[in-house]
């Protein structure tokens, strides 16, 4: 905060607040000062804040949220606030600033000066690019769990299942085996909808001849993963089979480039260099991967645009190259990638080759 010429920060997203507190209730505020943390809920999650976050100090709201974040913004002397511009909404910070005029409009006034809210960006998510060893041990449980839950579900797809039925019967797996959820709603597009990147599952069936693609991740401990899977569903059309064989091929040779002080964009092109010498470039238009631990996406961005950064020890990252053809189809083959000291580390564990993602 003194680098930013603050004295207190709100923190208004559930990850951030879990990261520093332990406390995993929705509808809550934190404010954290140069000694202190404040956290600013409602009954809902009274007995679940002194539980999870006892050293806080906590403030029960019974009204609205803005009045009673006002009174503990004056309260704590802090004058110089920052607030996460991409993480709380106009409407928040405007209600605040409202109940901060109206309270000193009545006289009610803060024992310090006139509080400004400061906007800031990626403070949070900056602090959090580095896991500790706690951190990826959960990451590490979380990936197991969603290959377990997959491995399960793998054996039962069969032509003629709807592509909502799999995904649910994956998140139950997952739930099954101990994920407090999954990860983000999951995607099972059969035929051409796996060339749709971030595709809803809907009734289509699955079908022969075709491509299945997976996407799924469980919630462990508060930490996510986040894998894809590319099915050929018996004799699946050429341009396909070699799309899928150039994904492999453009992310092994991501993976084998990753390690510390390689910076994002060079990353990405290693694998894109791959899937544009086969001819398929115009049909990757998606980074390579992005940060994974309390949220799903997460820093680092690895992407051609955006900002450039070198990785560090500690960072947990999706390896993600894709190919999807208009009309035909997709590939996508992920896995979650632990940046060492020497080099990575793949925490997932499940087979890439076309060979064993084929079903007769």
């Amino acid at each position: 905060m003194e680098q930013l010429n603050l004295n207190g920060m709100l923190l208004t997203t559930p990850a951030d607040l879990s990261y520093l507190t332990d406390f995993t209730g929705d509808d809550s505020i934190g404010l954290i000062t140069a000694d202190r943390f404040y956290l600013v809920t409602d009954f809902r999650y009274r007995e679940q804040a002194t539980s999870e976050a006892s050293w806080t100090e906590l403030h029960v709201r019974d009204g609205d949220m803005a009045d009673t974040l006002s009174k503990v913004l004056m309260a704590s002397n802090a004058e110089r606030i920052g607030f996460e511009a991409n993480g709380a909404t106009v409407g928040q910070i405007k209600a605040v600033e409202r109940a901060l005029a109206a309270a000193a409009k009545s006289g009610k006034k803060s024992t310090g000066g006139a509080i400004e809210l400061v906007p800031v960006e990626d403070v949070m998510l900056t602090l959090r690019k580095v896991k500790d060893d706690h951190e990826i041990a959960l990451i590490r449980k979380s990936v197991a769990t969603a290959e377990e839950a997959y491995n399960a579900v793998r054996g039962e797809i069969k032509v003629g299942q709807t592509e909502s039925y799999l995904a649910a019967l994956l998140d139950f797996e997952m739930r099954c085996r101990g994920a407090s959820a999954s990860s983000f709603s999951t995607i099972v597009a059969s035929g051409g909808h796996s060339a749709l990147p971030h595709y809803r599952p809907a009734e289509k069936l699955v079908q022969k001849d075709n491509v299945l693609l997976v996407d799924w991740g469980a919630i462990v401990g508060g930490y996510a993963s986040d894998l894809t899977r590319t099915l050929a569903i018996g004799n699946i059309p050429r341009k396909l089979k070699e799309a899928y064989k150039t994904v492999v091929e453009a992310q092994k040779a991501a993976i084998a480039f990753l390690r510390p002080g390689v910076t994002t964009m060079t990353a990405d092109r290693a694998a894109r260099d791959v899937i544009e010498k086969a001819g398929f470039g115009d049909y990757f238009g998606h980074g390579l991967g992005h940060g994974l631990g309390r949220q799903i996406h997460e820093l680092p961005s690895m992407r051609q645009t955006g900002g450039d950064e070198e990785l560090r020890p500690g960072m947990v990252v999706t390896v993600e190259p894709g190919i999807y053809i208009p009309g035909e189809g997709g590939v996508r083959i992920e896995d979650d990638v632990l940046i060492t000291h020497s080099g990575c580390e793949v925490l997932s564990t499940l087979d890439r080759s076309y060979e064993a993602n084929h079903i007769e």
